[in-house]
C-alpha cells in the first residue's frame, strides 16, 4: 500500500496494483484539490508530487510507465492493463500527438511513436496490437468509433487543437 495525503491532510491508503494512470493535476481540467491526479477504479486527488506518487507507485507496480501528454506533460500508465498502439483519428493528428493506447476503458493520447508504445505495452505484458496503418479505413473507423461515442478519452482537452 502506498501512503498519500488529499486536501486537508486526510491520508489516502493506495493499492498501488489497482491503479491505472497517474498525472500532474492540470486547471483547464481539475478543480484545485492537489497536485497529482490517480485513476485507480476511482479518481483520487492528492497533494504530493506526481513525479512522488509514481515512483512510489513504481515501486510495487513495476508495470508503470512514463508517457507523454500532447503538451509535453508526464502522464504514468499501468501498461499491463494498457491495450496499444491504436490508431489516430483524423482530427487527432496535431502536433505534439504520435500514438494512443487504451486503458481503463479510455484512450489516452501521448506524444510516443507507436512503436514506443508497443514497446512499453509488450515488456509490461498488456494487450499488445499491430503497429496501425495510416490507412482511409483505419481513420475512418476510429471517427466512426468517436461519432458513435463507444471512444472516449482521458482529458479531452489536452488531446486536440486549443
Amino acid at each position: 500500500m502506498t501512503m498519500l495525503a488529499r486536501k486537508g491532510g486526510t491520508p489516502l491508503d493506495l493499492d498501488a496494483s489497482q491503479v491505472l494512470r497517474i498525472r500532474q493535476t492540470d486547471p483547464r481540467l481539475d478543480e484545485d484539490l492537489g497536485n497529482t491526479l490517480i485513476n485507480a477504479g476511482q479518481t483520487f486527488i492528492v497533494q504530493e508530487e506526481a513525479t512522488a506518487v509514481a515512483a512510489a507507485v513504481r515501486a510495487e507496480l513495476p508495470s508503470l510507465c512514463r508517457f507523454t501528454h500532447r503538451l509535453g506533460a508526464p502522464v504514468w500508465v499501468n501498461a499491463r492493463m494498457a491495450k496499444g498502439p491504436m490508431p489516430l483519428a483524423p482530427h487527432h493528428h496535431v502536433p505534439g500527438l504520435g500514438s494512443a493506447l487504451d486503458i481503463g476503458g479510455k484512450r489516452q493520447y501521448v506524444r510516443e511513436s507507436p512503436e514506443e508504445v508497443r514497446s512499453a505495452v509488450q515488456a509490461a505484458g498488456g494487450d499488445v496490437q499491430p503497429i496501425p496503418a495510416e490507412g482511409l479505413w483505419v481513420q475512418g473507423r476510429e471517427t466512426l468509433r468517436e461519432i458513435l461515442g463507444s471512444l472516449e478519452a482521458w482529458d479531452e482537452e489536452l488531446s486536440t487543437l486549443e
